[in-house]
């Protein structure tokens, strides 16, 4: 099972949307088996398959942080779709300690969602998980790079995100010299539009030592339309750019991940 974390400092630059057009890619594409994550306390990536949840009434991955899920993984996750788990997300986690977590040495909070993939995986239920993360180092966020076996990082292109994006790496990379063990699989260029700035950003991007996918998303009207539709976009407009895009995308990385296996 390979695990993948989506995560950005910065917010709006389409973590979400991507967490969901690679899910759904990978499920009705590659026919695999997708575990979803929802690691916001915002809950978007849970509210958006599931309006109707509530977090008082069901596990969450609060849950599993805490070490009061279910023993059964399976337990904890709700069934979304025939190849497609989600381990919902609550405000809970807000109150979590993230001092706590990143001094997982002496800490069990770090590894209870290791413990949870590693649990997944040798069941054999799931070929993919994919992590929605918050922005910024929070706990769950923590935990899921901790647990994961790839960074990816979607991001625009105006000078707030380059410069942030450039100090996020440098964190990363600071994070994995830590032992924790962050592999960044690439940046991948959300909204992307041929203008100026963004191309003169891209190739900026490009010439640093940051990895980046060869493959953008370009920008659409499509994708936020697809969320009030509550479909992910490559459903809801399976010929728009965006979903063209991420298609190629996912190709671009599994290839990749393929050629490392």
């Amino acid at each position: 099972m390979r695990t993948i974390a989506i995560m950005n400092n910065k917010g709006g630059v389409g973590k979400t949307t991507t967490a969901i057009a690679m899910a759904d890619i990978l499920t009705r594409d590659y026919k695999k088996r997708v575990l979803l994550v929802d690691c916001d306390g915002q809950c978007n990536l849970t509210e958006f398959f599931l309006p109707d949840f509530d977090p008082d009434q069901s596990l969450t991955l609060h849950h599993i942080l805490t070490g009061t899920g279910e023993p059964l993984w399976s337990d904890n996750v709700e069934q979304i779709g025939d190849c497609l788990q989600l381990l919902p997300a609550s405000p809970d986690l807000y109150e979590l300690d993230l001092k706590a977590v990143l001094e997982f040495s002496g800490d069990r909070q770090s590894a209870r969602l290791l413990d949870f993939v590693r649990a997944a995986q040798e069941n054999g239920e799931a070929d993919f998980t994919i992590f929605d993360c918050a922005p910024g180092y929070t706990c769950a966020s923590v935990a899921a790079m901790i647990a994961a076996d790839d960074v990816v990082i979607p991001a625009g292109m105006d000078g707030f995100s380059f410069f942030g994006l450039q100090s996020m790496v440098r964190q990363l990379r600071a994070l994995h010299r830590t032992g924790v063990p962050v592999h960044i699989a690439g940046v991948l260029l959300t909204q992307w539009r041929a203008s100026d700035v963004v191309l003169q950003g891209e190739a900026l991007l490009r010439q640093s030592t940051i990895p980046v996918f060869g493959q953008v998303i370009r920008r659409t009207e499509k994708v936020p339309e697809s969320t009030f539709d509550r479909r992910p976009v490559t459903q809801y407009s399976r010929g728009s750019a965006a979903s063209v895009d991420y298609r190629r995308w996912v190709q671009e990385y599994l290839g990749g991940v393929f050629d490392a296996l």
